[in-house]
């Protein structure tokens, strides 16, 4: 009786030690993950939308607390019941060697698992990494450098007819361009590259209209000014740009992309060819074709058809879609500085031609275009540190098993060494058996690897999903870690004294 109730106290010792170091570590954990939002918004935050709502309130405090207690009951519970019933001959046989091998068993199974969670968010992070390696490198078609973007809506302009509307806007530009340190500025409706979606249907002349909207080609649009090109630096790769005789008074006319030309128009020349535009109501003639501009984000070509895009003048919109302009227009203002220093001046201009003016989404198009890779930028953050965590872990790991099991061969090894084993001898025998630990775990690793990687390969760009040189450097450095590791156990092992460890236990 006396041993039973010795024994149900020991077992709740146990539990109740498991639960509070449970808590202690969600304790630590917490703090660790206010410092890891901090620096997070303060490296990603423009990148990271809605970043303004993360933070750490109550249900994540309420989440913490409830897997601390869990985590501590789960793996405080075996121990426990182990106490309850205590095989009193294996305690009393010398190092308790009876336990020993399920224990090492189980340890080694936590840290093989432990290596194949490495290997798996390392390869996630080193393909992020190289996938953001390739965007940097990708030409979006323009030049965003020293590109001030932001929109201009009055109250005012909403009942002016359509005619006043053009001059507003024409006196506008002009006091824009007026601005020092603006080079050329120029309007547009529609979305910006990389903020939106404006598309309208279309059929090639000579064609006939498709009797299903559904069954339109549909082309990315862009109203703009004759100087929008110049101030995103777009190449004219044919024929000629908008100049100020395509205005309301002149013929329609339109530009349209390398992707358009070379989708409906194949070995002819799209020059003088017109187009019907839907929905606007035109019928403009092609007077040039332009580079293709990633609108869709940087990489967005490798997992997207590309789409045709098409430039009107947006003078020469019919007069019923100025009412629309009215409510708020795009501008974009090439600069010759820092686009950040000419914000107020920009306004001051407006505002002499319209006093309502309000001018908001005022945005550098470099940040613009960083937003189109926020996703991979955050996604290689994260798997960045958690995998740098899950390596440290392995590491850790590896080191107090291959420690604990060289321990319970002290006599082993003197043994050895007193029958002629070299150092060297007892140096493999100790890394053997935790790379052997880590080749399974890394093994496992790799294969599990292969499924999680095809998961994200809609941000992967420039680099496969099974990339060899990305799996062979997580392979190879996850063994080097794990190698050190298995060395400071592997070096006590080899000053084993054999008359020592004869002696031992």
């Amino acid at each position: 009786m006396c041993d039973s109730r010795r024994s149900r106290s020991q077992s709740r010792a146990v539990l109740t030690e498991s639960v509070l170091l449970g808590i202690a570590g969600g304790a630590i954990g917490l703090l660790l993950a206010k410092l890891g939002v901090r620096v997070l918004l303060a490296t990603l935050a423009s990148s990271v939308p809605r970043s303004e709502e993360i933070a750490l309130d109550g249900h994540v405090l309420f989440y913490t607390l409830g897997i601390s207690v869990l985590t501590g009951i789960v793996f405080g519970l075996i121990p426990a019941l182990r106490t309850l019933r205590p095989d009193t001959h294996e305690t009393l046989k010398e190092g308790g060697r009876g336990s020993s091998g399920a224990r090492h068993r189980a340890q080694s199974v936590f840290i093989v698992v432990e290596m194949a969670m490495a290997v798996v968010l390392l390869i996630g992070a080193g393909l992020m990494i190289r996938t953001l390696s390739a965007l940097g490198n990708v030409n979006p078609g323009f030049d965003p450098r020293n590109v001030l973007t932001f929109a201009i809506s009055s109250t005012s302009g909403s009942a002016a007819k359509p005619d006043q509307l053009r001059a507003m806007y024409r006196e506008t530009l002009r006091q824009l361009e007026s601005v020092r340190g603006v080079e050329t500025v120029s309007m547009m409706g529609g979305s910006l590259p990389m903020t939106g979606d404006s598309e309208v249907p279309f059929w090639l002349e000579g064609q006939p209209k498709p009797a299903n909207d559904n069954d339109m080609p549909f082309a990315l649009f862009y109203l703009v000014n004759p100087d929008y090109h110049q101030a995103m630096r777009i190449p004219v790769e044919r024929g000629r740009s908008f100049t100020e005789r395509d205005d309301e008074h002149g013929p329609s006319v339109a530009l349209i992309d390398a992707t358009f030309a070379h989708k409906y128009f194949p070995n002819q020349d799209p020059i003088g060819k017109h187009l019907n535009v839907g929905l606007l109501d035109m019928q403009p003639e092609i007077v040039g074709v332009v580079g293709h501009v990633e609108h869709w984000g940087l990489g967005s070509r490798e997992h997207q058809d590309l789409q045709a895009q098409l430039y009107l003048p947006v003078w020469q919109v019919p007069d019923r879609f100025w009412t629309l302009l009215a409510n708020g227009s795009g501008y974009v203002a090439r600069t010759t500085g820092n686009t950040g220093d000419i914000t107020g001046a920009i306004r001051q201009a407006a505002e002499k031609v319209v006093s309502s003016a309000a001018i908001y989404e005022v945005r550098p198009m470099e940040e613009i275009v960083s937003r189109s890779i926020s996703t991979q930028r955050l996604t290689m953050f994260l798997l960045s540190i958690f995998s740098a965590l899950a390596l440290i872990l392995s590491a850790v790991g590896i080191y107090g098993v291959i420690s604990y099991l060289t321990g319970q061969r002290t006599r082993e090894i003197g043994v050895r060494v007193a029958l002629g084993a070299s150092r060297r001898d007892v140096l493999r025998m100790v890394l053997g058996q935790g790379l052997k630990i880590t080749l399974i775990g890394v093994v496992i690793g790799i294969a599990a690897a292969f499924g999680f990687t095809r998961l994200i390969t809609t941000l992967i760009y420039g680099v496969g999903a099974s990339d060899p040189l990305t799996f062979g450097a997580v392979a190879i450095m996850l063994s080097g870690v794990a190698l050190f590791a298995c060395y400071i156990p592997a070096r006590r092992a080899m000053r084993v004294d054999p008359i020592v460890a004869l002696r031992y236990e």
